[in-house]
């Protein structure tokens, strides 16, 4: 599945958590929902927003180490992969409740461009999420 692993200096420009609802009975999604797109005036600069549920009392913690990128075998070909991690607790009861967070994260590349982002949770230690991949692409 992942092959080579690739550097690419990434400069987190501003990191914004928002809480949006929390005492949620069931989360709508278990992956994170993200969307990325480029900035209109910056070409290596990009904007990340992501929804995320995370047990009530917690607050996501984001892995901000964007550098790493990773050639991987997808339906599409390969693709490098730039991988962002969110870290949080498992809850200690199957049924607690959750918060929803909007996390917004600007950022500029100086280096190779990933032609895809995968936003994955990892709970607690070390279990993680199959994660969400989504693309960007510059209008012609």
């Amino acid at each position: 599945m992942s092959q080579n692993a690739l550097l690419s200096s990434v400069r987190i420009k501003n990191l914004e958590k928002k809480i949006f609802g929390s005492g949620l009975a069931a989360r709508l999604s278990t992956e994170p929902l993200v969307a990325v797109y480029p900035d209109a005036e910056f070409p290596n600069m990009y904007h990340l927003v992501m929804s995320l549920y995370v047990p009530d009392g917690q607050e996501p913690s984001i892995d901000d180490d964007f550098n790493n990128m990773i050639e991987e075998n997808t339906e599409a070909g390969v693709l490098l992969i730039r991988q962002i991690i969110i870290d949080y607790q498992k809850p200690e009861s199957g049924n607690c409740t959750w918060s929803l967070w909007k996390v917004l994260i600007d950022y500029a590349i100086d280096g190779p461009q990933a032609q895809a982002i995968r936003v994955m949770y990892r709970i607690g230690d070390p279990e993680t999420s199959r994660g969400t991949v989504t693309t960007v692409k510059r209008p012609a």
